[in-house]
């Protein structure tokens, strides 16, 4: 099993009408039991102030709450730079962490934020094997709609949102391809 914790995956230029048109996922666990992601690109409508104002909290901050994917819509995490913890929070690599715990917003309320974070709903996941399968483009899935994958840097996944996030993943994506056939 390829480890693709802490990679991008990124949706093709062909795929098209779903949700995952222009995505690119954060995995943040692959394993045994599956895989797991967050859905970069996909910002909500809702303004993290509304978000945490919802929850009892005042946070004066730019930004919305991104949809992390259409699996368990009610789950609340946040990717973060790594320095940064909470009651529970999970250390992805060197540059990036994940937590999900409801003191979060109470910490971020009183100013204990990590340097770069994204607030999101839900997630995005796969069965164990299915997502190798689909990068793959084993049957049933189409080659020509198979993820590309990109090693991420903290500016490819916190300073780029919707469109450009997808073509820097894009072009990340390739630039990492090339490199590994002349390797």
């Amino acid at each position: 099993m390829k480890d693709l914790v802490g990679k991008l995956i990124i949706a093709p230029p062909k795929v098209r009408g779903t949700f995952w048109q222009k995505t690119a996922v954060f995995i943040t666990e692959h394993h045994n039991k599956g895989s797991v992601g967050l859905a970069l690109n996909k910002a909500s409508s809702m303004s993290v102030k509304e978000f945490a104002m919802q929850h009892g909290f005042e946070l004066d901050v730019d930004g919305h709450v991104h949809v992390g994917g259409p699996v368990n819509v009610k789950a609340f995490t946040m990717l973060h730079s790594a320095g940064w913890r909470c009651d529970n929070t999970m250390r992805i690599n060197d540059h990036f962490s994940l937590s999900s715990s409801p003191n979060m917003l109470a910490q971020l309320a009183m100013g204990n934020r990590p340097a770069q974070w994204r607030l999101f709903v839900g997630l995005s996941g796969w069965t164990v094997g299915q997502l190798e399968n689909e990068i793959n483009g084993n049957p049933p899935y189409d080659h020509n709609m198979s993820w590309l994958v990109a090693n991420p840097d903290p500016s490819l996944v916190f300073d780029f949102d919707s469109k450009e996030q997808s073509t820097e993943s894009i072009e990340r994506s390739s630039s990492d391809f090339a490199r590994s056939i002349l390797v």
